[in-house]
């Protein structure tokens, strides 16, 4: 107990120096008194604190202050910062503009992947059905209809004719086959095009509310990894008779869409060309399991009143409590950094050593206490949020070996048929269950090496160039 204690302890410092190191601000220089002897206060105890203090703050703040002065230095005059991952950033955006007296229009967007491509689905069917039949972890026969709108009546309908029962387990290697069967079964693809016509009148008339159709140099802001949200948007606005491409900044981008312009999307932290040694080190799971929102998922769009509003998915108390905490300890952490801004234009954003030590010791070697504090956190990659899974779920020494390298790539050829356990925090999950972890990171690292060093090339070889993070 004792030595755990002490390594937790050693972790605190090793933050506390990267922060220092980089010229981050450091809450332990000016907030609270210690207690006598040189204890930690009851507030530096709570692990929401120490989080939000030393890792999520400063990642939250240097991303915003670089999305502020990017906006500044090309003219934007509106932001729109997209739901869920958006709501904390839009939230350290108002405190700066309202500090700073910034020139920018700062607005929250109630939207998700299924709200807007729902809508969308009956205008190109082909990418509906690749969408519908995307890889996640837990897959099965109802989530794959549930992602098409279909109600219950006719999920059931489409189950028989096919054969099969919603429980049904689909693996990587099923999906191919299985949106041939989607398409060829008239009674999906006539509930799918339905739910989609049934759903476009209410999303447009949210985004013209919102002001997208309004003459001013904008942008979107999210988290990032595909950037698929940004293409979405476009082509909802472009089909609603909008005539300027819109622009986005993102944390990171590990890939992008086909046929978008790659100088449209502006990265921080990691971009599709490059910074292998983030991405290896980076989870964007553990990222979204910080930086939502307290409330649910955008199912869809309702009109009330004249007006256009958000139809949100339910979030459990438990969740809705620990949002609301994180949000008060992340709000006074940038309260107390802008204080320290008196130009956004002469702060240093690109220096991001300290922030890249602080996550890849967080998401890729955290200690015991930290994978069973934020590990235990529910989480869902799918479309639509079931959430029964942990973010980093339990997983036996058999589990653990077999997201080892050779074991996924056996598994990722076709190789290998029985499907494997996933654990959205991989990492996370190797700390709470293993005695001796460090021999299934070093495994893992190697898988997600191998990944992006493919991932990587691939980009490169297709759009053959370079270009820098931050472009």
């Amino acid at each position: 107990m004792l030595f755990q204690e002490q390594r937790e302890k050693a972790r605190l410092e090793l933050y506390r120096k990267y922060l220092k190191e980089e010229d981050r601000y450091c809450p332990t220089e000016n907030t609270g008194k210690k207690e006598p002897g040189g204890k930690k206060t009851d507030r530096e105890k709570d692990p929401v604190w120490e989080i939000g203090n030393y890792v999520m703050g400063p990642v939250l703040n240097a991303f915003v202050l670089w999305v502020l002065r990017q906006a500044l230095q090309s003219g934007k005059k509106r932001l729109y910062f997209l739901a869920r991952d958006g709501y904390f950033m839009y939230r350290a955006a108002l405190v700066y503009k309202e500090r700073l007296g910034l020139d920018i229009d700062c607005r929250y967007v109630a939207c998700s992947r299924y709200a807007l491509r729902l809508p969308m689905f009956h205008l190109n069917e082909r990418e509906a059905l690749t969408y519908i039949c995307r890889d996640s972890i837990g897959l099965n026969m109802e989530r794959v209809l549930n992602r098409a709108g279909l109600k219950e009546t006719e999920k059931e309908e489409v189950l028989t004719i096919l054969g099969r029962t919603g429980k049904e387990s689909v693996s990587y290697a099923q999906l191919k086959e299985l949106k041939k069967e989607l398409s060829a079964c008239g009674v999906f693809m006539n509930a799918m095009r339905r739910r989609s016509l049934e759903a476009m009148p209410a999303l447009c008339g949210y985004l013209a509310q919102e002001g997208f159709l309004e003459c001013v140099p904008d942008a979107v802001v999210d988290s990032g990894w595909v950037g698929s949200m940004q293409k979405t948007l476009q082509e909802v606005l472009t089909y609603m008779g909008r005539k300027e491409e819109l622009e986005g900044y993102y944390f990171g981008l590990y890939e992008l869409p086909w046929g978008v312009k790659r100088q449209r999307y502006h990265c921080y932290y990691f971009s599709p060309e490059g910074q292998l040694c983030e991405k290896v080190r980076f989870n964007n799971n553990v990222f979204e399991s910080f930086f939502s929102a307290p409330h649910g998922m955008t199912l869809g769009y309702k009109q009330r009143g004249g007006r256009f509003a958000p139809v949100y998915g339910e979030i459990s108390l438990e969740r809705k409590r620990y949002m609301e905490r994180l949000e008060k300890v992340l709000m006074q952490y940038i309260q107390q950094a802008a204080e320290r801004v008196e130009d956004i234009r002469q702060t240093d954003c690109e220096n991001r050593k300290g922030l890249k030590k602080t996550l890849g010791l967080f998401m890729g070697k955290p200690t015991r206490k930290e994978a069973e504090q934020w590990g235990r956190l529910q989480f869902c990659d799918d479309v639509l949020e079931y959430g029964e899974e942990a973010l980093a779920v339990k997983m036996s020494r058999k589990e653990l070996k077999e997201n080892h390298l050779i074991s996924k790539l056996a598994f990722l050829l076709g190789i290998r048929k029985k499907s494997i356990k996933e654990s959205a925090w991989y990492e996370g999950s190797a700390v709470r269950c293993a005695r001796h972890p460090g021999y299934h990171l070093i495994q893992y690292s190697m898988y997600k090496y191998l990944l992006y060093i493919r991932q990587i090339y691939m980009w490169r070889r297709k759009n053959g160039r370079k270009e820098k993070n931050g472009a």
